[in-house]
């Protein structure tokens, strides 16, 4: 395995925590906004199914998953993209209030990867995790789903 440091991103919500956490974390995962027909189990070694088509130009891709984590409000912990050797990216999201009534999220990614070609995964989750909290946010603070 390379040792590669972990990709954080953070991203400030014009919402309550409680409000942004259920857009997070709920049976049917990031639907409308981000998947196609994901979904999750609500505790603590609970199952994840992801799911994407409409950002894939219609091509269905899956994967699978796992909560390692969950305290509500405050922290969810998981596994995810699943490979030959188990599953290669832990992602640990922080919510956290802020005085004004929103909430900060923050995403660490740790993906693995094991030789230098490999890191064109790394800057794929990257982008993932990027497009996903700007596709997040619009539907956190104006309802709307733009893809």
């Amino acid at each position: 395995m390379l040792d590669t440091p972990p990709m954080i991103f953070t991203e400030h919500f014009n919402a309550p925590v409680e409000r942004v956490w259920k857009v997070f974390v709920n049976e049917r995962g990031w639907d409308p906004w981000f998947t196609d027909g994901m979904w999750m189990e609500l505790k603590n070694g609970g199952r994840i199914r992801f799911r994407w088509e409409r950002l894939t130009n219609g091509e269905a891709v899956e994967d699978n998953g796992y909560t390692v984590v969950m305290v509500e409000n405050r922290r969810w912990e998981f596994w995810w993209y699943e490979y030959e050797k188990g599953y290669r990216s832990h992602v640990e999201m922080v919510f956290r209030k802020d005085s004004t009534g929103g909430t900060w999220l923050t995403v660490t990614d740790y993906t693995t990867i094991s030789r230098l070609d490999e890191l064109t995964i790394k800057y794929g989750c990257a982008y993932g995790w990027g497009q996903m909290l700007l596709l997040a946010k619009l539907y956190v603070e104006k309802g709307l789903v733009v893809i």
